[in-house]
């Protein structure tokens, strides 16, 4: 019975119910919104560094890590086939081996030293996604000698275009320096700036006549699958279990890296803003949990009087209370639905969809490169789901209603009819 009541009371203040439900739900949409964005650039930063830059496993000889920073040509890895061979006892995982020099490209009177990277293209492209972010032209092919790919950025700041002839520089393997022209085949356009604003790709072969590398190679990346919707720590975990094994086998040669350890610094730092960016987020929602509380708390005391007749008809004072705190849950439980509701039509164009920084924080508009931003990566930020933020917030609703209703109801309840009726 008292539940009915409370439906109905709940309904027949349809302008104090909507402005309440709307608060709530606006809240509601607020927090889960930002609490999807958050998790889904945390997941992306990730995952784009991988797509494009290191893969999930790194391998390295024991002498080149020790000295990794300066890019020692001299120290390669020195059983690549034993590598290739272990990889291939696992599913679903692929190898490529690369090696990155210090360079200078020249075009004409201009000049940047930079990280060159050379590539395997047939092997590159299953561990890195670089061949389908190509803005202009096409991706290396093996045969093809002297060429290069540019990052875009990088070519728009040379002037340089496909086609163009410019000359690369480098001290060789056995620290004797040498020059070579190659012709630009392709610029690159991809999610992370770095790449745009000063990477180098030309094919192993080419770098075989620049560097005298004698066929060898300094690095192995490995990419491990990461599915839709998988978490970072799921992935994380899979990974780390990889990196185990290829550690029995290999650690007495060779130096292995998951991504957890390359980007150590950047993950912890990570982890550290989950905690200030929720803290920001929940101070959305009680936001707008001041705003529930008031409202309810007005509700409530504008219905003194009532609770004056309810109680000359007999109704107790427990009994009052209890149908104020029904009609605190039932209005929660309208909130909460409707915001979860709301937040699900949003965030599906924020998962499916995504954000486009690039468009908001333009070079055009702010004069900044992408990498001066302090984002790692660039372009469409995506969210993700997280059913948790969902079930949060639909209770937090129910619990800031029924808070709010209670003590008005309770300071009611205890009066005397004859002042709940001369209540102002």
């Amino acid at each position: 019975m008292l539940l009915k009541i409370a439906i109905r009371n709940v309904f027949r203040h349809r302008r104090r119910t909507i402005l309440t439900v709307l608060v709530m739900s606006v809240g509601v949409v607020f927090f889960i919104f930002f609490d999807s964005l958050f998790i889904g650039i945390d997941k992306m930063l990730i995952e784009e560094l991988l797509k494009y830059q290191d893969g999930a496993i790194v391998i390295y000889s024991k002498e080149y890590a020790q000295n990794k920073k300066a890019y020692p040509l001299d120290k390669p890895i020195k059983n690549p086939q034993k590598i290739v061979n272990l990889v291939k006892s696992f599913k679903d995982i692929e190898v490529t081996f690369r090696t990155n020099f210090l360079a200078e490209l020249i075009y004409f009177e201009k000049s940047k030293y930079i990280v060159a990277t050379a590539i395997d293209p047939t092997t590159d492209t299953k561990v890195f996604n670089l061949h389908n972010k190509i803005k202009e032209g096409r991706f290396l092919i093996d045969d093809n000698q002297y060429e290069i790919l540019l990052g875009k950025k990088l070519a728009d700041e040379f002037g340089v275009k496909v086609g163009d002839t410019v000359i690369l520089s480098a001290y060789t393997k056995y620290n004797t320096y040498n020059a070579l022209e190659f012709v630009v085949c392709g610029l690159l356009e991809t999610p992370v700036p770095t790449i745009n604003e000063s990477s180098v790709f030309l094919t192993l072969k080419c770098a075989e006549e620049l560097l005298t590398l004698d066929g060898s190679v300094t690095s192995a990346h490995i990419k491990v699958p990461w599915k839709k919707g998988e978490k970072i720590a799921t992935y994380t975990k899979k990974v780390l279990y990889i990196v185990e094994r290829l550690k029995k086998e290999l650690y007495s040669e060779y130096e292995i890296y998951s991504f957890r350890e390359l980007y150590n610094d950047f993950i912890v730092l990570m982890d550290q803003k989950k905690l200030s960016s929720f803290i920001i987020v929940f101070f959305l929602l009680l936001i707008s949990a001041v705003g529930i509380a008031n409202t309810i708390l007005m509700a409530v005391y504008e219905r003194i009087k009532e609770i004056g007749v309810l109680m000359a008809f007999g109704f107790k004072p427990k009994q009052i209370r209890k149908l104020f705190l029904l009609e605190g849950v039932v209005m929660g439980v309208i909130g909460g639905f409707l915001g979860c509701v709301l937040a699900v039509g949003l965030n599906f164009w924020l998962v499916y969809s995504g954000w486009n920084l690039e468009a908001l924080y333009a070079e055009e508009t702010t004069g900044l490169k992408a990498s001066q931003l302090g984002v790692p990566v660039w372009g469409r930020f995506y969210g993700e789901w997280n059913i948790y933020a969902y079930l949060f917030c639909f209770c937090f609703c129910i619990l800031v209603a029924v808070f709010s209703s209670y003590f008005p109801a309770r300071y009611a309840s205890k009066l005397q009819v004859r002042d709940c009726l001369k209540f102002v």
